[in-house]
């Protein structure tokens, strides 16, 4: 892992492709995009001031998705201060953002429907006709998505705002306010290809509430709601705890010094000079 004393930090700053390639650690800024709200529902329209916004307002040690502020204020006519702050450690000059879900669409569709079409002996019919369907069970591949997988985003931080950084880092507003409308012509795009993921050939529906999950900068991912919000408080996934699998399966007893439970399974015991099993209760 490349040195951090090796990396600019002042302009002409590298790009995420350059520090990438040097094997060079890049962590998103924890009082950046980490602090945002970011929605991307059925009616969220494209422009910022209107799209519904916010920055989390505890802070990064505490993120409350409960506690927000617009981020865009209406009354001052101005963006939240965490707009002009830079979206990794170091920064970056530029970067190009994926769609992780979108991107992933296809590879996770072949894998779907690869053992469907192999069961139904039908893999040489799938090769001969081409690859607009699964010959296993007629689904359609998913279609080529329009507006691309990926954009760029150039930074403009510094410039004109006397921060002495003489301008060229990629701030947060220039990456929501580059990224944020490409989203929304993305979301028919991205409720498929979450459908696929849940394996479904069904797209989710079109009132799923979906939140950007800013955890990987080159690479967005997609939540449902409930579940970012659960992630934002870092509450454990809704489900079966442990003991309750395990005793599905048999008897869950602590091991030992309370660790990993011991799964016990009642098996037939013999009873002395007997030559029928007899089952202790």
């Amino acid at each position: 892992m490349a040195s951090l004393a090796n990396v600019p930090q002042q302009p002409p700053y590298s790009t995420h492709a350059a520090l990438s390639a040097t094997k060079q650690f890049i962590s998103p800024n924890p009082e950046g995009l980490k602090l945002l709200f970011w929605p991307l529902n059925a009616d969220t329209p494209a422009a910022l001031e209107t799209s519904g916004l916010a920055v989390m307002a505890a802070g990064p040690k505490h993120p409350d998705p409960d506690v927000l502020v617009p981020y865009w204020d209406a009354a001052a006519g101005a963006w939240h201060p965490v707009s002009k702050r830079p979206i990794s450690e170091p920064k970056v000059s530029e970067i190009v953002v994926q769609m992780w879900d979108v991107s992933e669409w296809e590879r996770e569709w072949e894998e779907r429907h690869w053992e469907c079409q192999v069961e139904d002996n039908r893999l040489a019919e799938y090769v001969a006709q081409g690859r607009g369907v699964c010959h296993g069970c007629g689904a359609a591949r998913p279609p080529a998505v329009k507006g691309g997988v990926s954009v760029v985003v150039r930074g403009t931080g510094g410039v004109g705002e006397g921060e002495g950084e003489g301008g060229g880092f990629v701030t947060v507003h220039d990456y929501v306010s580059t990224v944020h409308p490409w989203l929304v012509g993305l979301r028919g795009g991205i409720l498929g290809a979450l459908g696929t993921s849940t394996d479904n050939d069904d797209p989710l529906p079109a009132e799923t509430e979906l939140i950007v999950s800013c955890r990987l900068l080159d690479r967005l991912r997609m939540e449902q709601r409930a579940d970012w919000i659960r992630n934002a408080r870092k509450q454990p996934s809704p489900g079966f705890t442990l003991r309750e699998l395990m005793e599905q399966n048999g008897e869950a007893h602590l091991g030992p010094f309370g660790g990993f439970p011991l799964i016990i399974q009642q098996e037939p015991r013999m009873e002395r000079n007997s030559k029928r099993p007899f089952i202790i209760q």
